[in-house]
This record gives C-alpha cells, structure tokens and sequence, in this order.
C-alpha cells in the first residue's frame, strides 16, 4: 500500500509536493495516503523508473557521461524534484532552456554541478548567468561578442559552451562563422570553452543526414581541444558509439518517454496519470452527452464524470474517440473533453466500482504516455508539457532509504 513519507515541504520558500513509498501497485482506494487530501488530478512520478532509466543510459554508452536535459521543468514532471535526486546518482551536468530554469535548478543542485543555459546568454542577462553560476551555450556571434565584453567589464574570463549548427538550422553558429571567428578572428582564443556541442535533426532515422552531421561536428571538434564534447541527445544514443563523444544529453530518455524505435529497448514508465470520479449519472436513448450534443445516447447508459479536462493538459482531441481505465478495465470517452471535466462510459462496469471517488487512470501500465500521445497525434513530450500545474505531482519509489534521504 502507499504510505506517505513526509507531508508537503518547504524548500527555498516554496511548497514541495509529497514523496511516497512505494511497495506494491498504487492502491485505488481513493481514502488511502497520498489522494485523500485533494479533489484534483494526480500525475504520479516514478523516481525508481527514472533511476533506472538513468542507470540504462550508463551503460549503453559507459565511456561518455550522461547529462540530463530538464528544461520545460523536466518535460512537465517536476525539474525541482528530480534534479536533486539524479545529482545523488551521479549525474553532473543538466540542461536547461533558459536563465529562469538554471537559477531555480542551482538552488537544489550541489556547487559541483553545472547547469548549461541551452539559449545561451541573451542580451542584458549576462550578469545573472554569472551570479547563478550557470553556463552559457553560445549560439552565434552576437552572443559571443556580447560575453566577451561581460567578461572584459568583470575583468575575467568566464566559462561557455559552444554550440554549432550542422543541420537542424535552429540555434547555433554558422560552420563558417564559427571557423572564422576561432581562426581568422582569433575571438575565441583566450576564452575557457568548456563544453562545444551541436544537436542532431533526425537522430531517430539514423540516417545519412545524421552522418553528414557527424562528420560536420568531427572535423570542427579540433578547434576546441579542451572542451567536453557532445552531439548525442536520447535517440542519438542508439545511432552508434560514434555519435556519443564524451557526454550524452538524455532528457526524454531518462524521463520514460519514447526516444527511439530500438527493440531492445524500452524505458521503464515514469508517468501515471489519475482523477477521480465525481459523479455517475444514467442517461436514456435520445438524450446526449456533452458540448455540442456530440455524443448521441443509443442505449441505456451510465456515464461517470471525471475530474480533469483539457486545462489540465488532458488533450481535447481525445473526446469521443480515446478511453481510460477504471480498476484496469478500459471505458470509453463520451462527449467532448471539456475544461476540467470529462464523461465516461462505465454502462459494462459494476456499479460498485463507478461510485464517487473512484480513481481513473489516464496514463498507467494499461495506457503509456506515448499510447495516449499517439492517440491525440501529439509527441510525447508535447504531451507531459502539457499537463498544467493544478495537477498534483506526487513522486513515488520502490526505495525506502531513497525516501528518507529527499
């Protein structure tokens, strides 16, 4: 059964969501500790699923570290809580997307750690990249030029990454704007490179476009000597041990989220995602459910009434055509997936099991994210992005020491 291990925290002034043991299946028992104190919906975060995650990315590619991407708050799971616990794994470097992620990541993270801002300095933010003791990853020239004068006004040379485009065409320097800047120019001389990096386009296909990239980011890699160098994200892992270098940036990977189309591997499940009934109606033929009418009643039915909807993250899309799971049997949604509420068909469902209070499982061993995400023709990630903050996040593990020690 579930047990709570400690009630919500305070860490830097802000209420952290509980962390609960975890010994055998989360119960449906909607009275039992860790749901009884909310109305809402619940995203539950597997900590033992991301370790394990974590210790699979190791040793698939054991001469590189594996750094962690949590920008988007860990892809919607909660960045705050599952940095400090990969830090206690051994993980040492993360990824985030701005300055406002990488300063919230370095108030849980040990002084060890380094926190790369993959948008890199932005204008007038190169003094709070410094006070965070964050890393910039360089993108282009005007970034470059605008943390060498931060540098010559703090009258030191400050730590970067570089970051070169070989084919995505998003962020990153131009090939030949970086071989003029580090050759002709000699701008980057002088400046401590700590990390030269670029990101793959179609790592899932690995295909000729990948090599081309790679071949790209290898010939550039000598400009650099003293840099870590990475190209691989989570897919990039499996296109080969020639694509992994010295650090691999595992986001989706590590979180449980589909990456790659390899048969031999499957990430164990993070997410589960749970509501509960609210109440349970019968309904005649000729009557019908939802907005718009959208679901004609062609028999006796009873529909329950769930606790979520789209401004929840639940996507709209799945109204009328995706299903959920009550006690692991699959029911239908009727009716449109309105803002915080949804209609299910529990008509073959005892009654016993659709009373108020019932637990509803959206996302679970029955349903993965990505059965859902591919459902609503949505990306995975796109998916657990989604899912707002007035769902509770409560992170679980099989690991009572692990507990004791958050």
């Amino acid at each position: 059964m579930l047990r709570i291990d400690t009630p919500l925290r305070r860490h830097e002034g802000r209420l952290m969501p509980d962390v609960i043991g975890l010994n055998s299946n989360l119960s449906d028992n909607p009275s039992d500790a860790g749901y009884a104190n909310t109305s809402r919906s619940t995203m539950v975060v597997d900590l033992g699923a991301i370790e394990s995650n974590y210790r699979k990315f190791r040793m698939l590619a054991p001469q590189s570290a594996c750094g962690a991407v949590l920008k988007a708050d860990a892809y919607g799971l909660g960045a705050l809580r599952i940095a400090p616990f990969l830090a206690r794994l051994g993980c040492g470097h993360f990824f985030v997307a701005d300055v406002e992620e990488g300063a919230a990541l370095r108030k849980v993270l040990p002084l060890s750690a380094k926190i790369y801002v993959l948008h890199g300095a932005m204008p007038g933010l190169e003094a709070a990249i410094e006070r965070h003791d964050l890393l910039p990853i360089l993108n282009s020239r005007e970034q470059l030029d605008a943390w060498l004068r931060h540098c010559r006004l703090r009258n030191r040379l400050l730590p970067a990454g570089v970051h070169v485009d070989t084919g995505l065409s998003r962020l990153g320097f131009p090939i030949d704007e970086l071989q003029k800047a580090a050759e002709s120019e000699r701008v980057l001389s002088d400046l401590p490179v700590v990390l030269f990096m670029s990101q793959l386009a179609c790592a899932e296909w690995r295909d000729e476009i990948s090599r081309q990239q790679l071949d790209q980011f290898r010939k550039l890699t000598y400009l650099f000597p003293k840099a870590i160098l990475s190209l691989s994200n989570s897919a990039g892992l499996f296109s080969g041990c020639e694509f992994h270098f010295d650090l691999i940036r595992s986001g989706g990977g590590i979180l449980g989220l589909a990456i790659s189309g390899d048969p031999d591997f499957r990430p164990s499940q993070v997410v589960r995602l749970r509501t509960r009934i609210i109440q349970c109606r019968s309904v005649k033929v000729g009557e019908a459910i939802g907005y718009h009418r959208s679901y004609p009643v062609k028999r006796r039915m009873r529909v329950a009434t769930a606790s979520i909807g789209y401004a929840d993250g639940f996507p709209r899309s799945l109204g009328n055509r995706g299903h959920v799971f009550i006690y692991g049997a699959r029911a239908p949604i009727v009716g449109f997936v309105s803002m915080d509420l949804m209609s299910i068909d529990v008509t073959d469902l005892p009654e016993s099991s659709t009373a108020p209070g019932t637990m509803v499982d959206l996302i679970c061993p029955e349903q993965t994210v990505a059965d859902v995400a591919l459902a609503a023709n949505m990306l995975s990630d796109e998916l657990t992005t989604a899912i707002g903050l007035r769902c509770r996040r409560l992170y679980v593990s099989a690991k009572r020491d692990e507990m004791r020690r958050q």
